[in-house]
């Protein structure tokens, strides 16, 4: 019997039952680590080492569908050095004795550019017979950008420091989020594969599924669900939407830093509602009675590195999709999707908005519709993980024995 190939991923997510304590930590990358190494699963021999930045409790629940079962759990937290040297012994011990027991991964998969990870890149690629390097890019907001001579000089002086410019040339492939991340690694040779991400088609809410708490619709409604940190936009886009003479509403889910303040501009605004933090399956149901759901990243904070996991979430809720033209936003959602240009936000997302007012509650949710089958049909985390699963085998390749 042939044994399937090893791959050694290296993440952040939290172990089986833990997210739910923490649900304003890492909601977006927890979901897509958890589904696409339970998707890869099919296809390698997996061992993963969390990263966190709290210590879970022992105790991890009855749900492993919402976690992945690390190996090995790291903490990074203050005293800050204190942990990093702590966590990068303890993960070296640990990759040490694998090695030594026979465990010897064909693959390492990391999740993203991080102090402790990187110094143990570093490292495994100065060993003996290091496995195959490859990075799994969400984001990047140091990428393509240029830095004062004087912050490089600073930084360059950080223990662990290694700016992401120079760290993205130490892997041998990479699987990205975004399209146009493809350029920092095709100059230097290294294979790229564009992976926007993915969703799990049976969480879909569909015309045949059950009735969401949300399907009543009168007034026009606009929404978002997600993060509220300035990278997401959600601040300008309550900004354009107040500025328009519309009887239509926005309505506002998530957590983050623009919380309080979107949540006194709700109390000065009956158009605007805030509703703070929902679940995963409430934000679906939220979305599914919207009209339609706006994903408003501007072009600043990289975010040309990353790609928007709701865009996945919005288009399982069924409804019309408005979103800023970024990373290839346009190649998952198609032709029936709404987009406008993030280099002129203020203008075009304020003419997108007064047009769908204006645009028949009928079309909006057949295009939604459209929308959603063709994620459910082209994007579905079992097609992911065995589009990355090609990709490496055929990079390397990689051979079962």
């Amino acid at each position: 019997m042939t044994a399937m190939p090893k791959l050694l991923f290296l993440g952040f997510a939290f172990p089986p039952g833990a997210a739910a304590l923490y649900p304003h930590l890492n909601p977006a990358g927890h979901a897509l680590e958890t589904q696409l190494i339970a998707a890869l699963r099919r296809h390698f021999e997996i061992r993963s080492v969390g990263l966190l930045p709290v210590k879970p409790p022992s105790t991890q629940g009855d749900d492993p569908g919402s976690g992945i079962p690390h190996e090995l759990l790291l903490l990074e937290k203050p005293p800050e050095l204190y942990y990093r040297f702590r966590s990068l012994a303890q993960l070296k011990r640990q990759y040490h004795l694998w090695r030594k027991s026979g465990w010897v991964p064909d693959l390492l998969l990391v999740y993203n550019l991080s102090p402790i990870y990187n110094q143990f890149i570093t490292w495994l690629r100065h060993s003996p017979a290091p496995p195959k390097l490859v990075l799994l890019l969400l984001d990047s907001p140091n990428l393509g950008q240029e830095l004062h001579w004087w912050k490089q000089f600073r930084r360059s002086l950080k223990p662990f420091h290694i700016s992401d410019a120079a760290m993205v040339g130490r892997f041998d492939a990479c699987v990205g989020l975004s399209q146009s991340a493809a350029k920092y690694f095709e100059t230097r040779q290294i294979p790229f594969f564009w992976m926007p991400g993915g969703c799990t088609p049976g969480r879909a809410l569909t015309d045949d599924g059950p009735a969401a708490g949300y399907e009543k619709r009168s007034s026009f409604r606009f929404g978002y669900f997600g993060a509220l940190g300035a990278h997401a936009g959600v601040s300008l886009l309550a900004q354009n939407f107040l500025a328009l003479n519309t009887s239509a509403t926005l309505e506002i889910c998530g957590y983050g830093k623009a919380g309080d303040a979107l949540r006194e501009l709700a109390r000065d605004n009956e158009r605007l509602k805030f509703l703070g933090l929902l679940t995963p399956a409430d934000c679906l149901q939220f979305g599914r009675g919207c009209d339609v759901l706006i994903n408003p990243r501007p072009a600043t904070h990289g975010n040309e590195n990353n790609f928007p996991s709701k865009i996945f979430e919005y288009a399982l809720c069924g409804r019309a999709i408005l979103t800023s033209q970024l990373s290839g936003v346009e190649t998952v959602l198609g032709p029936e999707a709404f987009y406008f240009d993030p280099f002129d936000f203020a203008r075009s997302l304020q003419k997108q908005l007064q047009l769908l007012v204006q645009t028949p509650r009928s079309e909006l949710d057949r295009r939604g519709s459209v929308v959603q089958r063709r994620i459910l049909r082209d994007f579905s985390w079992e097609a992911q993980a065995t589009r990355v699963a090609n990709f490496l085998q055929e990079t390397f390749p990689l051979k079962e024995r």
